[in-house]
């Protein structure tokens, strides 16, 4: 029978200490399954029939590492809790007599059921949960469901192998831990709190000035291609300044509410505060790790559905009517006749053509410095911020697109389109050639396709085709051909997807393929219609590893919170256990519990959603990125993300905070 005692023992010690491991193993599970889900979907070759989906196969192939790496952190996380609670268990079974190996041969089989039941779980709801999570990734980018097998042999594979790893390496923690330290220390080393930390002045300047910094980053962010390299920077520089607000800040605070007799030494304050403080370095790190999860949930769940429900939106942006006709870099002498030649094209296919545009423009990249607008021949202008966009057109196809009937008196009279008034001089200065602005116009509507929501865009308005080239030849001649001229004829028309299918490809196979045009043309005919599936193929999959991400940062906010309620939850047993003794009632036992836990739940509730304020700026800049210029929309569907999180975490407040007393409870009077 003594080779069954320690698998037994091992066995019976799960058992006792059910009440973590079954979070724990819940975690390990969802966890797992939601490994083993994308890596099923990104290695699915059934996918790789459908149109789009490859795009969305690499994005489940990162977001699947993101998983595997939020797993390796959390469930290391996860386990030292544990650990703490049964250091005085292990400390007993030595000093009993047990062998430091033998405990280690307990801890291995420990790991290994646990290893063992996670897997065989997994591996039962994973096979359910991968073909629902295939239809519902179907569905999400509006395709017909494929033929597919409930189980992925080489995802299974893969996730096993990464897990049996992970659970391998916590085990050889356990002993790291447990190896370094005495029998007394094991007893004692579930009582073992923090030290009183001090506040320090350097760590409170720097969280101020990292999130000050990041901030800053945010609202200054003109340039839509400028955040995309801030973004990032700025993200870090938020997290690290939580992670000092909390861990410096808070302890100032509650050495200032301490320092204040008549607050500090009342029941309720004087257990609260003097809990927290001597406990505060890890409380800080937890409340940061709360914070920083629940504003990750906020801004990925609010982005990823607000560029799902406004595809149409972003389809108008990217597409003002339903048939665009692009003819890339065509002689302005050649135009009338390619104009005349498509006019007839769409009469003869008895098309109806409402909203039609019909333009000529030359654009540039450029650099401004005051009012001078130039060109760098060394500069990367898709990669330097301070990048403009110059748009040249004529006044009469102003005039044409805006029903206007302005007029310009001389070549170097111009009127000028400027981004939200950033342009306020009388003179504008082309390379080398002055300009007078006759009068600022507001925005119009023109069908020039999307580069002008990814830079601030100007459009000068000449007075002819001669003014344009005379603005261009100097460029050209100085730096060769920096400017493009193009020309586009952009109209809706009634009918459905099929109809406007079928009208693009009739005006392709007549302009493009019959070779009938007056004059030698390259360009392109696009649809609104058959944008759809590539849109739908694209946000549904972010939306699909938004929606999956979101979950599990939302259970790793919800575990953190759990924990770290139930270890205070022990540890403050005794204590209250004392305080009662001196008088402290049940009610006051209760109202202290009630403050701590609110603080613990609410503060970093509160940070996430100003953090999600200052963040709005440069998301929106991002957004534009993707044609998503409803800013309305997106404040409607933030605030209904926050307001749906919060009721969920106050939900989850009321839980733990039950969960907290019962436990505080079992040792008071």
């Amino acid at each position: 029978m003594r080779k069954y005692f320690y698998p037994r023992l091992a066995f019976q010690n799960l058992g006792k200490n059910r009440s973590s491991y079954f979070s724990y193993m819940i975690t390990c599970v969802i966890t797992i399954a939601m490994f083993y889900i994308m890596s099923a979907l990104a290695t699915a070759s059934d996918l790789d029939q459908l149109y789009g989906l490859r795009e969305v196969r690499a994005f489940l192939s990162y977001g699947q590492w993101i998983v595997g790496i939020f797993a390796f952190v959390f469930l290391f996380y996860t386990h030292s809790f544990i650990l703490k609670r049964r250091k005085k268990e292990l400390g007993l079974y030595n000093i009993l007599g047990m062998e430091k190996k033998h405990i280690a041969l307990v801890l291995f089989l420990e790991t290994l059921y646990c290893a063992l039941i996670t897997l065989i779980l997994v591996l039962f709801f994973g096979i359910l949960l991968y073909r629902a999570s295939q239809l519902f990734l179907m569905k999400l980018v509006h395709l017909e469901s494929i033929p597919g097998g409930f189980l992925s042999p080489g995802a299974a594979a893969s996730t096993v192998f990464f897990f049996g790893i992970l659970f391998f390496l916590t085990f050889l923690n356990t002993l790291r831990q447990i190896g370094a330290v005495s029998p007394i220390e094991l007893l004692k080393g579930s009582q073992v709190g923090e030290k009183e930390p001090k506040a320090k002045i350097l760590l409170v300047i720097g969280g101020i000035a990292c999130l000050g910094g990041g901030y800053y980053i945010s609202i200054t962010a003109t340039s839509p291609m400028e955040t995309v390299g801030l973004f990032f920077f700025a993200v870090i520089l938020v997290i690290l300044g939580t992670y000092a607000l909390f861990t410096s800040v808070t302890i100032a605070f509650l050495k200032f509410l301490r320092r204040r007799k008549k607050y500090y030494y009342t029941p309720r304050h004087f257990t609260f505060i003097s809990g927290m403080l001597y406990r505060m370095k890890q409380n800080a790190v937890g409340l940061a790790n709360i914070c920083i999860l629940s504003t990750m949930v906020l801004v990925m769940l609010s982005t990823s559905i607000l560029l799902y429900v406004s595809i149409g939106d972003q389809q108008r942006t990217s597409y003002p009517r339903n048939i665009e006709i692009d003819i890339n870099s065509i002689n302005t002498e050649d135009i009338p006749a390619v104009e005349a030649f498509i006019d007839q094209t769409v009469a003869d296919l008895s098309v109806s053509a409402e909203n039609l545009q019909r333009f000529h423009e030359t654009s540039l990249l450029l650099f401004t410095e005051g009012n001078r607008f130039y060109f760098d021949i060394n500069v990367n202008a898709y990669s330097e911020n301070g990048t403009v966009l110059v748009n040249l057109l004529t006044l009469a196809d102003y005039n044409r697109l805006t029903g206007e009937n302005l007029t310009l008196e001389n070549a170097d009279d111009i009127y000028l389109v400027a981004p939200k008034d950033s342009f306020q001089e009388d003179t504008l200065v082309l390379e080398n050639t002055s300009l007078h602005i006759q009068k600022r116009i507001p925005s119009f509507e023109i069908a020039d396709g999307a580069l002008k929501y990814m830079v601030d865009t100007y459009y000068i308005i000449a007075k002819d085709d001669a003014a344009v080239q005379a603005l261009r030849d100097p460029l050209a001649e100085k730096y060769g051909d920096v400017a493009f001229t193009s020309y586009v004829y952009a109209f809706d028309v009634d009918g459905n997807d099929d109809a406007q299918i079928a009208c693009k490809n009739a005006l392709t196979k007549a302009i493009f393929d019959s070779g009938l045009v007056p004059v030698s043309i390259e360009g392109s005919i696009t649809s609104v219609a058959e944008s759809t599936d590539s849109y739908y193929q694209l946000y549904g999959g972010l939306l699909f590893i938004g929606i999956f991400l979101g979950i599990l940062f939302l259970m790793a906010t919800v575990l953190i919170i759990y924990y770290k309620q139930m270890t205070e939850g022990y540890e403050d047993q005794a204590r209250f256990e004392i305080m009662q003794h001196v008088g402290m009632s049940r009610q006051e036992v209760r109202g202290t519990i009630k403050t701590q836990v609110l603080s613990v739940f609410f503060l970093p509730l509160g940070m996430a959603c100003v953090h999600t304020a200052f963040a709005f700026p440069i998301i929106t800049r991002l957004l534009a990125l993707l044609m998503m210029n409803n800013t309305s929309l997106y404040i409607i569907g933030l605030v209904c993300t926050i307001g749906v999180f919060a009721l969920f975490y106050t939900i989850v407040y009321l839980i733990t905070a039950r969960v907290y007393y019962k436990i505080v409870a079992v040792k008071m009077l």
